[in-house]
């Protein structure tokens, strides 16, 4: 039995040892072959941030407060020309984007009291038709107008944002989140 027990132990050494050398295949480095594979993934714009300006004057983002009334861009740029909610306010931010009185009588109803947003566009340009004139915007306003599209239609690389207000004129706008100095 000794004879048989020696030949077990042999072969159960011998067998890791063969597994351990390979097959006789000489080992070789990574061998380029192009760039890596990337994955487009469909997935929906999110329209549920606002953009309005922190006390130093950096764009922050606020999510909209009632996530599940948020249809479209149009709804969401609405509700940033409605202006900062109070406890945004509370929190130190603002907008430069004129703010409607919803208590004069010539506002309708709050959240329609400027009238439609329209947004369209292609991947090079979105154009934002407001319910306002645009020539008097200030580079702040634009700034947050055009953060709060970029965000909304999730569209890489940013395309321009040409602005158009309901006096018809067209003023082009830039999504950055700090000033330039």
């Amino acid at each position: 039995m000794s004879r048989v027990r020696r030949a077990v132990t042999a072969a159960a050494l011998t067998v890791p040892l063969l597994l351990a050398t390979g097959c006789g295949i000489a080992t070789t480095g990574v061998v380029e072959s192009g760039r890596a594979g990337t994955v487009k993934l469909a997935t929906a714009p999110d329209p549920g941030l606002l953009y309005f300006i922190a006390p130093d004057g950096a764009l922050v983002p606020l999510p909209v407060s009632d996530r599940a009334q948020r249809p479209d861009i149009g709804f969401t740029i609405g509700m940033l020309l409605e202006g900062p909610s109070e406890v945004a306010r509370e929190a130190g931010l603002t907008t430069e984007i004129p703010v409607p009185d919803v208590n004069s009588p010539d506002a309708k109803v709050k959240g329609l009291a400027r009238g439609p947003v329209k947004v369209g566009g292609d991947d090079k340009t979105i154009r934002v038709v407001l319910p306002l004139p645009v020539e008097p915007l200030s580079g702040p306003a634009r700034r947050q107008l055009a953060c709060t599209t970029l965000q909304a239609v999730s569209v890489r690389p940013a395309p321009e944002i040409l602005l158009i207000g309901s006096d018809g004129k067209e003023r082009t706008a830039v999504c950055e989140i700090r000033p330039e100095d």
